[in-house]
């Protein structure tokens, strides 16, 4: 598959006091570009409800730290069934000690505190949805962890988690796998339990996973000639061409993510890129999430920049080439954890369990000390 060069397109903005970020309709390919682009098989069933991303954020959990506090969060996920929350973070300078500890030491002793983002190495923590630690794995070489997804656990098998794995020098992974979550254990890339999927595309980069179990689908985000790209698949075939080591089933949706533009300090898109921070999908609706730090005082109310930074997506992934007047796209800014410090955006995912439909993120805040913590707000 290739990928041409699309022109940067405007999404539609709307949501409460977005009066900047007016309705706009995506800017159309030229003709050869479309003609050239990928058709959109869009098989995804229809059922699953659209989450309003311009609906007000709830806290559900506050000051939540993971395994290791010297490093942010960067992906959520859940297991739904069960009532888990699981997160990956770059492992930090103050495990490096206990990577080389033991029966790790073998394969962690060249490694330097701060190479493991460059090197993706991944610490992966289990919490209950309270907060609290459960379990934790740590994943060298697998990748950023910017998202990853949860196949629930049953009565007779683990949760199996899907990341991105083989990271290149840039620490972003350049394939998918799969492999059973086993408390304080320790995972490298080619170890016999990481189950490896075929890529969608051989030219394929910088590749992150999201499992929405609740409808069976695995979906895929990958660079591809400049541009990212989303790929639905039948999670059940997924998990076989994993198992077995053959080819991708055929895709349910394959569309291109739309342009992400900043925001200036009225609130108006500009022209450069936002920085992605997470995504997560829910039936045919996938959701985004993008922002900065805040740059202002925590103790006065967002303004600026620092108003307008956090941003929430909607898109349908049955769309035409994200075009508005065929595929819904919803875009608004986020104002939650306004006291927060740093105020990043970390990671998104849908929650399907007994609280009802819930569209999750992490918005980091750490302690005075310096602990690097997150709380979690949610959408309904």
């Amino acid at each position: 598959m290739s990928s041409p060069a699309l022109s940067r397109r405007r999404l539609m903005f709307a949501g409460a006091g977005v009066a900047a970020a007016a309705a706009a309709p995506l800017a159309a390919a030229g003709a050869a570009q479309a003609a050239a682009a990928p058709v959109n098989p869009a098989n995804i069933p229809d059922g699953a409800p659209l989450i309003g991303v311009d609906h007000g954020s709830t806290r559900w959990a506050g000051s939540i730290v993971n395994r290791d506090t010297s490093t942010t969060l960067q992906g959520i996920a859940f297991d739904s069934v069960n009532g888990h929350l699981y997160t990956l973070q770059i492992a930090g300078a103050s495990q490096v000690a206990y990577l080389r500890s033991g029966s790790q030491v073998a394969v962690t002793a060249t490694i330097d505190g701060d190479q493991h983002a460059a090197s993706g190495d991944l610490c992966l923590t289990k919490h209950d949805l309270s907060g609290a630690v459960l379990g934790h794995m740590y994943l060298l070489g697998f990748g950023h962890g910017v998202s990853l997804g949860i196949e629930p656990a049953t009565a007779v098998t683990p949760a199996y988690v899907w990341t991105e794995a083989s990271a290149a020098t840039s620490g972003y992974g350049r394939e998918i796998v799969r492999f059973p979550f086993a408390d304080q254990t320790l995972l490298w890339t080619s170890h016999p339990d990481v189950r490896r999927l075929a890529s969608p595309d051989a030219a394929a980069t910088a590749m992150t996973p999201y499992v929405d179990a609740a409808n069976g689908i695995l979906l895929l985000r990958y660079a591809l000639a400049g541009e990212h790209w989303f790929a639905a698949y039948d999670l059940t075939a997924a998990r076989t061409a994993a198992t077995d080591g053959t080819a991708l089933p055929a895709p349910l949706a394959r569309i291109q993510q739309p342009f992400l533009p900043k925001a200036d300090a009225n609130g108006a898109p500009t022209q450069t890129a936002a920085t992605f921070q997470g995504f997560a999908s829910h039936g045919r609706y996938v959701y985004l999430l993008d922002g900065d730090a805040r740059t202002g005082d925590p103790s006065k109310p967002l303004a600026g920049l620092d108003k307008w930074t956090v941003h929430t997506t909607s898109m349908d992934l049955n769309g035409v080439q994200n075009d508005p007047a065929t595929g819904y796209i919803r875009r608004t800014h986020s104002e939650a954890d306004a006291g927060a410090n740093p105020r990043e955006p970390e990671g998104m995912a849908v929650y399907t369990g007994p609280e009802g439909l819930r569209l999750c993120f992490g918005i980091t805040n750490n302690s005075a000390s310096g602990t690097r913590q997150f709380d979690l707000y949610y959408k309904v």
